[in-house]
C-alpha cells in the first residue's frame, strides 16, 4: 500500500468498508525514494467513514511504517475503530526517538479497547 497520494488512503478505506468481519490486517507500506512528504496532507478521507467498525479486528500490523501523518491517521482510526482489537505491530524504519514519540502519541489517542502497541 503507498500512502504518498490520496489514492492509497482512499484505496484503505474502501477496503475497510467492505470488510466489516476481517480479524487481522497486515499491511506493507511502499514508500517512493526522494519523494518529499514533508507538505504532506491529510485530507478528511477516513473522516467521512464514521460509521465504519471494525467489530471483529483483533490485530493489525504493518511493515515499513516511516511516521507519515497518513500512516499515524490511519493507525489512531483502526484504534479508535475496533472494539476487540487486541494488539497493533508496527515495524518502523525511523530513529529510536521517533518511534518513542511515535508511541506516545499512540498511547494518547482514543480506543475502542485496551490494545496493546508494539513498535519494532
Amino acid at each position: 500500500m503507498c500512502f504518498d497520494e490520496d489514492h492509497g488512503l482512499t484505496s484503505l478505506a474502501v477496503l475497510i468498508e467492505c470488510s466489516p468481519i476481517l480479524e487481522k490486517l497486515e499491511l506493507e507500506i511502499d514508500i517512493e525514494p526522494n519523494h518529499c512528504y514533508e507538505n504532506e496532507t491529510c485530507s478528511g478521507i477516513l473522516e467521512k467513514c464514521p460509521d465504519v467498525w471494525l467489530v471483529h479486528m483483533k490485530e493489525l500490523e504493518i511493515q515499513s511504517f516511516i511516521n507519515l501523518k497518513r500512516e499515524m491517521e490511519f493507525v489512531k482510526f483502526i484504534m479508535a475503530r475496533s472494539p476487540r482489537l487486541k494488539k497493533v505491530i508496527i515495524h518502523s524504519l525511523v530513529g529510536k526517538d521517533e518511534e518513542s514519540d511515535m508511541l506516545k502519541v499512540l498511547l494518547q489517542a482514543p480506543r475502542a479497547s485496551p490494545v496493546q502497541i508494539v513498535v519494532k
